[in-house]
């Protein structure tokens, strides 16, 4: 699940230059939507916070990942700056999947091992945001044509979506 909060959390960076020309934007816009990126993420990570105390980390998790799959889908085929901007705003909830995580590895490790399993639980994030900069951008070249950037965006969304259901089902 962390792994695919950082992928949808990053997967715009490495398809930036495909992005900025598909839409002309200006290099004023693209450095605002790397700023958007990470807007959200400070404020998401106490109201998530508050919410996995309230619901569980079970049902908040599944659903921060259906939602975000939803956005980033939206995201992929925004078509104007405004909407990217917007999209990538609320994708920065994302970014509070490593408050759910911590305390599910609280509670699925005895206190010896906690420390070793929240650093690889950290590890999977990091490697999620590489994940999506080394094979997103021959995704996009698979799919070809100048939309291929967002196909290769929307099928992220789409396996955070679907995952989402899987961890709702199974994780306990």
């Amino acid at each position: 699940a962390f792994f695919l909060t950082f992928a949808v959390w990053f997967a715009h960076a490495p398809l930036l230059s495909a992005i900025q020309a598909s839409l002309d934007l200006t290099d004023t816009q693209v450095k605002a939507l790397l700023i958007l990126n990470v807007a959200m993420t400070i404020p998401a990570r106490i109201v998530v916070g508050i919410l996995v105390d309230k619901m569980g980390p079970r049902i908040i998790y599944a659903g921060l990942l259906i939602i975000s799959g939803f956005l980033c889908i939206g995201f992929a085929f925004a078509n104007s700056y405004t909407s990217l901007a917007i999209f990538r705003f609320l994708l920065g909830f994302v970014g509070a999947g490593f408050v759910i995580g911590i305390r599910l590895v609280s509670e699925w490790f005895p206190a010896h091992q906690v420390g070793t399993a929240e650093g690889i639980y950290g590890g999977w994030g990091n490697f999620g945001s590489a994940a999506a900069a080394m094979t997103l951008p021959a995704i996009a070249l698979a799919f070809g044509g100048d939309d291929g950037w967002r196909y290769a965006i929307a099928l992220v969304g789409v396996l955070c979506g679907v995952y989402g259901l899987v961890f709702y089902k199974y994780a306990r």
